[in-house]
């Protein structure tokens, strides 16, 4: 093979190869060709869904913006009404208007007593008031104020019944101030409620108001109930309560619902003549209230003219140093037989009747109301009685306490309660109300007898001192 043949061959073969590479490019591009028309397709499509989506946000960003312009409207045309409300008319918002005020000076050691309608304020001794700074006043001004209403609704709904409507509001006031920024405290610096009586229909009760603001008028601004208050109904449409600790606004509400008492009354007591040999002064009872009293919780008793606190925290201590928690206290009321005349600093005093406390039916100095940590505490009495049958009624100046009662001691107590003998131990002061009288010191259950002066007998015979009993002025521990 020559020289040109064998070039020949080698270009040949050269050509086929090319060939056979050019097909296989153009296979290869072909079908790229076609994965990027694939390609191409589906990204057309995404771009018309995308467009779509963006045509559809437009619209919704559109009605967003619209609804946002409207709200903003809406709130500067609600805040301009509610400031020509709040500011220019002032007739949706609640108002408390004083109509009505009692006040006293109050020296914390000594205590006192307030009235102002139905309603009655007793503030123990050793009640204190702590202002909002922390001071501790043992002087200040305590007042009972009423209150008309304005734009005021009817209570929250209670277990799915439908809210009271208020009557009218009280509120009590320290210097002036009606605020929860003050509370009544004892020497501790622990709260000591005032005791709070009053007489209202069985059909009510009253709600807590806070929130609101006082003007300089007394008038009571805005606020709102904030949950009912704790009565003890006693009976006769008298209500007492041992919670209130802050001088803020209480209102009256009708219920619809009549108030049960638990007092147990006993019917009266005739006295047994055999019991009784001689002709000694008798105090039988003839009307006796009795109730269990938990020691936590407290209690209270009316019967007649008369009416038994028993605050929360008052326990019994026995003879023998056992302290009750849980015993049936009595306010016993007793008819005086056989009276004996009292001849003190040349008056002449007459036993009108006479009444007494009774643990489980004893009525006996050798029991005590002491509070948890044993110390005596005195059950608070309140006689409803003018006190001026104690005192000379043409003095020009109202007495701040008197003696309108005395400690009756050394009897013996008969079967059927009769308290047989006695005699007159010491005088009992009793802080003077408004045709009612307080005693705040009481811490035995034993008998009280209340006299009257008979005025103009001041030189007495012989035959009517025999007549009188001895006197002592010390207290024995009983007040």
């Amino acid at each position: 093979m020559n020289t040109q043949t064998i070039g020949l061959v080698i270009l040949v073969v050269i050509l086929a190869v090319g060939l056979g590479y050019v097909g296989y490019l153009y296979s290869t591009t072909a079908s790229i060709a076609s994965k990027y028309m694939v390609l191409q397709n589906q990204y057309q499509q995404l771009q018309s869904k995308y467009q779509t989506l963006e045509s559809e946000y437009s619209v919704l960003v559109t009605n967003y913006t619209n609804l946002e312009n409207q709200y903003m409207s809406l709130q500067g045309q609600y805040q301009s009404l509610e400031g020509m409300s709040n500011s220019s008319m002032g007739m949706m918002q609640p108002e408390f208007i004083p109509v009505g005020e009692a006040t006293i000076t109050v020296n914390a050691t000594q205590g006192a007593t307030v009235r102002l309608g139905n309603i009655i304020a007793v503030i123990r001794p050793d009640t204190y008031v702590e202002t909002p700074s922390g001071q501790i006043l043992s002087t200040y001004q305590f007042s009972i104020i009423d209150y008309i209403l304005e734009n005021v609704g009817s209570t929250p709904m209670e277990m799915g019944m439908g809210g009271s409507p208020p009557i009218y509001a009280f509120a009590y006031a320290v210097n002036g101030q009606v605020s929860p920024g003050y509370t009544f405290v004892n020497q501790k610096g622990k709260p000591q409620a005032i005791i709070t009586v009053v007489r209202m229909p069985s059909t009510w009760t009253t709600w807590t108001w806070l929130g609101f603001t006082e003007e300089s008028n007394g008038t009571l601004i805005s606020g709102h109930y904030a949950f009912p208050d704790n009565w003890v109904y006693v009976g006769s449409g008298i209500f007492v309560n041992y919670q209130f600790v802050k001088p803020v606004p209480w209102v009256f509400v009708y219920t619809g619902m009549s108030a049960m008492s638990m007092t147990v009354y006993t019917s009266e007591t005739t006295p047994n003549s055999t019991e009784v040999t001689t002709m000694e002064t008798e105090l039988v009872p003839i009307s006796i209230g009795t109730i269990i009293v938990n020691a936590t919780q407290g209690g209270a008793v009316a019967v007649g003219n008369l009416l038994a606190i028993i605050p929360p925290g008052t326990y019994v201590k026995t003879l023998n140093g056992q302290i009750l928690n849980t015993y049936n206290f009595s306010l016993v009321y007793q008819a005086v037989y056989n009276p004996s005349y009292l001849n003190e600093s040349g008056m002449i005093y007459w036993p009108i009747f006479a009444y007494a406390f009774a643990i489980n039916n004893e009525i006996s100095p050798e029991y005590t109301f002491v509070n948890a940590s044993g110390s005596p505490t005195p059950v608070i009495t309140i006689a409803f009685l003018p006190p001026q049958a104690f005192y000379n009624p043409s003095s020009m100046i109202m007495p701040t306490k008197i003696s309108a009662s005395w400690t009756w001691l050394g009897y013996a107590e008969l079967p059927d309660g009769t308290l047989l003998g006695g005699n007159y131990a010491f005088a009992d002061s009793w802080l003077v109300g408004d045709d009612y009288i307080v005693n705040v010191v009481f811490v035995k259950p034993v008998p009280w007898v209340f006299v009257a002066p008979i005025h103009g007998l001041t030189n007495m015979t012989g035959n009517m001192m025999s007549m009188s009993q001895s006197t002592s002025y010390s207290s024995g521990g009983y007040s």
